[in-house]
């Protein structure tokens, strides 16, 4: 991923380095264009002077003083030193001609012209140098490169800041309740992470939504079930026509109608606990093997009641966990399985030891589950057989998942229409496995 301030420091070493790259060009193209406009103004003073000394009868000091300006310095010298000067400068000196001295790019250029027995010198003043020249001129060029600057750190700081405030406007419209809104992005630093988190966000968000209002919708038809039951039988029994049998009918619908009620808000209490839960507390390593007997036992008398048998394969294993919770879980699975087999029919539960985790099967040969119900099959109020729906609350499975997910395991299902279904629980193991004897 490419950090967004590895990006901001090499868009801020870009633009010194353009900056310095920009300036050297600028000033090795305006010096050199300096010191020829120098040379050029000072032949031009020259041929100006050579012009005033023809037509004038002026003295050369009246001549230097008239073509000083505030620039460039126009002197009267009385000897040349040859030793400073080309030969073939000398000799054009001595000709009457204007020469040009290059003194350096930086230094600028002296102009030496002969008027009669006495030396003209055209150069800069002393508080004047190519540098002063430029430097005057380079502020409409700094301008420039300012502009330039601010234009480029507008687009940075725009790059960056436009996501941001895409951000904060989807961030409003989450607030509001719009759990549709995504943020298209392409980029792959911090402010891309970021912004992908926030699009799993809100479709975590919509998830969590859409389950709620099928949350209300569920404990709604779950509830008013029961409820419309208990109202109607209530209102048969304030019919005085009605028999004892009847009366006793009805009173015995409205109680199991009550439980029911009673049932499922036990169910969605327990429920919501545990899932506001992060860990289990009042864990305490106990025998496994014996709790999944103690369930069987418990359960005896609805298995017994369809003549069921059950085939027992229980490894001696130990684990760590809330005991209450877990035994829980065992009723809550051997109950489906025994609500769901043909009567005489043979209920499979093995406890398998691994090496660091114990596995739980328990298999049925019912009725077995749809394909396409599997993947809600641990969903809220989900129940896949309708003709037994008034027998249950649809949360049993949930409560499993749940309890199973808290003490570091997995809950899995294996099943096909007709064809029964297998419970298949994995949960740490406390202990290191037994070796056979």
């Amino acid at each position: 991923m490419n950090r967004i301030s590895i990006k901001l420091a090499s868009f801020f070493l870009g633009i010194v380095l353009a900056s310095t790259a920009l300036s050297f060009v600028a000033v090795s193209l305006l010096s050199r264009q300096v010191a020829d406009e120098i040379a050029l103004y000072q032949k031009e003073l020259a041929q100006a002077i050579q012009e005033l000394r023809d037509k004038t009868s002026l003295s050369v000091d009246d001549i230097a003083t008239i073509m000083s300006t505030s620039t460039y310095a126009v002197r009267h010298v009385e000897f040349v030193d040859p030793d400073g000067i080309d030969p073939d400068d000398l000799l054009s000196l001595q000709e009457d001609r204007i020469v040009p001295l290059r003194e350096g790019r930086l230094r600028g250029t002296t102009t030496l012209l002969r008027l009669g027995e006495s030396y003209i010198s055209i150069g800069l003043h002393p508080q004047q140098s190519v540098l002063n020249i430029m430097a005057s001129r380079l502020w409409s060029s700094l301008v420039l490169y300012v502009v330039i600057a601010a234009a480029l750190i507008l687009v940075l700081t725009n790059r960056v800041v436009h996501p941001v405030l895409q951000l904060t406007k989807a961030t409003q419209q989450v607030a509001k309740g719009d759990f549709a809104v995504q943020i298209e992005t392409h980029r792959d630093d911090e402010i891309g992470q970021l912004t992908s988190n926030f699009n799993q966000m809100v479709r975590q968000l919509r998830e969590i939504e859409y389950l709620r209002k099928d949350f209300i919708s569920n404990v709604s038809h779950e509830i008013k079930t029961p409820l419309a039951s208990i109202q109607g039988f209530a209102k048969l029994l304030q019919h005085e026509g009605i028999s004892e049998a009847e009366r006793a009918e009805y009173t015995g619908i409205i109680a199991a109608e009550a439980g029911r009620l009673s049932h499922l808000s036990s169910a969605m209490l327990r429920l919501s606990k545990l899932e506001s839960l992060n860990s289990i507390e009042d864990q305490a390593v106990f025998a496994l093997d014996e709790q999944i007997r103690r369930s069987i036992v418990v359960l005896e008398p609805q298995w017994n009641l369809k003549g069921l048998r059950f085939n027992i394969d229980l490894a001696k294993t130990q684990v760590s966990g809330n005991e209450e919770l877990l035994q829980q879980v065992w009723l809550n699975l051997l109950g489906n399985a025994i609500k769901f087999s043909p009567e005489g029919e043979r209920i499979d539960v093995e406890l398998r030891r691994k090496a660091d985790s114990v596995e739980v099967a328990i298999r049925d040969y019912g009725i077995g589950i749809q394909e396409e119900d599997l993947p809600r099959i641990f969903e809220k109020f989900f129940q896949v057989d309708r003709a037994h729906s008034g027998k249950g609350s649809g949360l049993g499975l949930s409560l499993v998942r749940r309890i199973i997910e808290l003490h570091g395991g997995d809950v899995g299902v294996e099943s096909g229409s007709g064809k029964g279904a297998t419970f298949t629980t994995t949960l740490p193991a406390a202990l290191p496995a037994t070796p056979s004897v």
